[in-house]
């Protein structure tokens, strides 16, 4: 059902760290999701579902959990994108409907070029939040969403919770105590959205740390890896396992190379060798450096520069390693060395435009079009 309103299934690889009992990571592998988590997980999705619809009606104060549709000029970017692999998309980006990415995914399934694309339509969306308005969730294609099967972990959960037993079972909710929570309702949604940005931060910092540790005890090995993003200074490489280094530009020496932000990719002015997202290519591990979290590589056959500093002695705890976490609510840069700015919170006017529905775009799910498609599909 959810496929058929058009949710899109980003399921972007996610890394297992084994470590000994010294807590020293033995081994990276990807992390399998079995049929019991996937069904486990439908049904937790359709709880959440059900609560913040039943709870929007009632139109009482309530915290969802929303994801808002992207910005058009990210969204042009991405469509500027996939058309080096043949995929030409119509439109302006404004006002899109989530079935429009769920056809691109379909389009590039089982292609060499599936994860790439996959990824780069995730840093295109926005980044999911906590919030008292409802105002749909794009990737799920879901007209109410909220969180309110894990109060044991997560506060937003929680106090899901304990709105549910005021309404409906203690029925204590008088004009003061409603006034009380639409009061404190956006203050708790924007601290909360907040808190997890930092947990998803400390759970990536962590991992990074850990792959870097591991990739210590591998340098001057060879590793078949593909282009995971290209910046002016250099790509990174991302291995099967989802460990990431940088090959810095200085460091690739047959050609001057120049980046083309539009293909996503670095060009050689001589040979015109080009190297973008989606290639696979061969490197060495050549320096790693755990504090910073960074590693460098360098493309197999090409040769370094000479006073370069990764052909020096590795020590201690030096490893050069960069990786990418992974975040369904999309927080990552495409600037691997900046961090993002946090989102502004709207201020009262436009949210109370929102709630009164004056917002500048319509919400995707009311697009009646999308609806009346659906329906015949379903007849």
């Amino acid at each position: 059902m959810r496929k058929r309103r058009g949710e899109i299934d980003f399921d972007i690889s996610e890394a297992k760290v084994l470590v000994n009992e010294d807590g020293i990571p033995t081994d990276v592998q990807l992390r399998q999701r079995g049929e019991g988590e996937r069904l486990i997980e439908s049904f937790m999705l359709i709880a959440n579902e059900t609560v913040a619809e039943h709870f929007s009606k009632l139109d009482v104060p309530f915290i969802y959990r929303v994801h808002e549709q992207p910005k058009s000029d990210r969204l042009r970017q991405f469509f500027d994108f996939i058309t080096n692999f043949g995929i030409m998309i119509k439109g302006t980006g404004e006002d899109i409907h989530p079935t429009t990415l769920q056809k691109v995914q379909e389009e590039v399934e089982g292609r060499p070029e599936q994860m790439v694309i996959s990824t780069m339509m995730l840093r295109s969306m926005q980044q999911a939040h906590y919030d008292d308005v409802n105002l749909g969730h794009f990737g799920l294609s879901a007209e109410y969403y909220t969180h309110f099967t894990s109060p044991i972990r997560r506060y937003p959960d929680l106090t899901v919770h304990r709105l549910i037993r005021k309404y409906l079972i203690e029925k204590s909710m008088d004009n003061k105590e409603v006034k009380r929570w639409e009061d404190k309702l956006p203050e708790l949604a924007e601290h909360t959205s907040k808190r997890e940005r930092r947990a998803i931060e400390a759970e990536r910092d962590t991992d990074e740390l850990k792959k870097a540790e591991y990739m210590i005890q591998h340098i001057g090995d060879e590793f078949e890896g593909i282009v995971s993003s290209v910046a002016n200074f250099g790509m990174f490489i991302e291995l099967p396992n989802t460990i990431e280094g940088m090959v810095h530009i200085a460091n690739m020496t047959d050609d001057y190379y120049r980046f083309e932000e539009r293909q996503m990719a670095l060009i050689g002015e001589r040979q015109a060798k080009v190297f973008r997202i989606g290639d696979t290519v061969k490197v060495k591990v050549t320096h790693v450096d755990v504090d910073e979290r960074l590693i460098d590589f360098q493309i197999v056959g090409m040769p370094l520069p000479k006073n370069d500093r990764s052909q020096r002695p590795a020590r201690g705890k030096t490893i050069q390693a960069k990786t990418r976490g992974k975040s369904l609510d999309k927080s990552k840069s495409d600037d691997k060395g900046r961090k993002k700015k946090g989102k502004q919170r709207k201020g009262k006017n436009q949210r109370n435009n929102d709630k009164s529905g004056n917002s500048k775009h319509k919400p995707f799910y009311k697009d009646k079009s999308v609806k009346k498609k659906a329906r015949r599909k379903k007849k």
